[in-house]
């Protein structure tokens, strides 16, 4: 594997994330990091990102969607329910500065790669967790979707016609606004870590 973080510019270049996420959420906030230059490492199920299948088709079967959100990365599938998967996984996690994952919470620890087991293996790993409602309340567990947080939010209350039923936005603002923030959380315990050298959840 061509390390990427002796070769990329921006003013992320030579930091390395780990990206455990799908959908959009995720994939757009690794992306703009993959855009400033950091070397973004995608791991995927063996079904891979369910975006890769979802819309118009444009290259080797790949959605645009997906290829748009995915854009500046390197990709990886791993079956990490597999003990050979998690050897893999868990030697990429020792290069890494930042891993990002958007699975429903408890997820992660029921696979084995949740933050306490990674920070063992990389104490100054910075591990963001992206969920609909938050790790821990009521909610937890629930999955969240950019549909759900428009509705729930009253955005699709103020969409459409004013005697008209709620109507969703036609981009998925709740998603690119949801990504923004992550990059910003990312990025701020991504600064503490080079003062500190602990990495945090």
């Amino acid at each position: 594997m061509v390390d990427h973080r002796t070769t990329a510019t921006g003013p992320l270049a030579g930091i390395r994330i780990l990206d455990m996420t799908q959908f959009i959420l995720g994939p757009v906030a690794t992306q703009i990091m993959g855009d400033m230059g950091a070397d973004v490492i995608k791991v995927e199920s063996p079904s891979g990102d369910a975006n890769r299948y979802i819309g118009p088709r444009q290259h080797e079967g790949m959605a645009t969607l997906y290829l748009g959100m995915n854009r500046n990365k390197r990709s990886l599938t791993l079956n990490l329910k597999t003990e050979a998967g998690k050897k893999v996984f868990f030697e990429l996690v020792k290069t890494a500065d930042i891993l990002v994952e958007n699975y429903r919470p408890g997820v992660m620890k029921k696979l084995g790669i949740d933050y306490p087991t990674l920070q063992a293996i990389n104490p100054g790993l910075v591990y963001a967790s992206i969920s609909g409602f938050g790790q821990t309340g009521p909610w937890a567990d629930r999955p969240g979707f950019d549909l759900m947080a428009q509705a729930m939010s009253g955005v699709m209350s103020v969409t459409g016609y004013p005697d008209g039923p709620p109507v969703k936005a036609g981009v998925p603002v709740a998603d690119i606004g949801c990504a923004l923030f992550a990059v910003y959380g990312i990025l701020s315990a991504y600064i503490g870590k080079t003062k500190s050298g602990e990495g945090q959840f």
